[in-house]
């Protein structure tokens, strides 16, 4: 009697797992199947996508016009930031890195910097983020050809095609744009006094050591900050106490308008060029970084520092 009720008893569960079984090989199974042919297809089409080149991108831009050409300098401008491909054949970014690398790529490309400069023209007055967008795309490049276009972009109405275009002539080293620059210091807008500050640092001109110095004195501190960069990076002893108050952490910290990762930014470079501008004289400030400082990241770079001027 007990045997009957055992097997009355396993019946329900033997269904029901003929019905699961049925369930994953009419159901889960193709379903399964399904998605990975449509990832497969994605993945496919991403490839594909891929193997567009720099003057697709190039066309692109030409050939739109309003937001369309906005989203289209986006793309040329990530296009060359992260051009890595996964095949490890074509990279842009590695290939205008160095300045032999530019003149090779503009050669192979010569009509590519003239196609630019006139969207970015085309642009003025009507599209910014276009213009924002390319003004980094021609520092970038680098080619003396967009010089004149970009110093014009300096009297632009929109801050951030100014802040980028002084960008891109510093990064250019366009020692002749550096009185413009100077005038820009002054500019309403911070993020083009912070960006103008910090490019004079590698520009020539009689009177951007007095500018940088006067902006240490900035009613933003991140201006301040900037100046002081610029100042250390010609060597200039001024910047060095604007340099060692970014070693507070707790003083950097206040300003949570920055990401964490950009403080941090901030006092590992502030780090770099006090070691640099004050030599020995400034291990003990480092030391002391070096030890108690309670970002790792901050705390090795003091670190480093510090090895490499007990070595000297």
């Amino acid at each position: 009697m007990s045997d009957e009720k055992q097997q009355v008893s396993q019946a329900p569960v033997a269904e029901k797992t003929k019905a699961m079984t049925l369930v994953v090989q009419l159901v889960v199974i193709p379903l399964a199947v399904v998605a990975f042919c449509v990832a497969l297809g994605a993945l496919f089409m991403w490839l594909t996508s891929e193997r567009k080149d720099f003057k697709d991108y190039v066309s692109a831009l030409q050939s739109t016009r309003g937001a369309q050409r906005g989203e289209q300098a986006r793309y040329l401008l990530n296009y060359i930031q992260e051009s890595k491909r996964w095949q490890g054949i074509f990279d842009i970014s590695a290939q205008i890195s160095s300045e032999s690398g530019r003149e090779k790529f503009l050669q192979e490309n010569p009509q590519a910097v003239g196609q630019l400069v006139q969207v970015f023209e085309e642009s003025r007055e009507r599209d910014p983020k276009t213009r924002r967008y390319l003004a980094l795309v021609l520092g970038l490049l680098g080619s003396p050809e967009a010089v004149p276009t970009l110093k014009t972009g300096l009297d632009d109405s929109d801050a951030e095609t100014v802040k980028n275009c002084i960008w891109a002539l510093g990064r250019m080293r366009v020692d002749e744009a550096a009185g413009k620059i100077i005038q820009l210091t002054r500019h309403d807008e911070v993020s083009v006094r912070l960006m103008a500050v910090y490019v004079l640092g590698s520009l020539e001109h009689p009177q951007s050591r007095n500018l940088l110095v006067a902006a240490l004195s900035d009613p933003n501190e991140l201006v301040q900050w900037n100046a002081a960069f610029g100042l250390a990076s010609r060597g200039d002893a001024a910047a060095q106490p604007v340099l060692e108050r970014l070693l507070d952490k707790q003083y950097v910290d206040k300003f949570t308008d920055l990401t964490l990762e950009n403080r941090q930014r901030y006092r590992v470079l502030a780090v770099q060029m006090l070691a640099k501008l004050g030599g020995a004289a400034a291990l003990p400030a480092l030391e002391k970084t070096s030890t108690t400082d309670l970002d790792l990241q901050v705390r090795n770079a003091a670190l480093q520092q510090v090895n490499q001027l007990k070595q000297k």
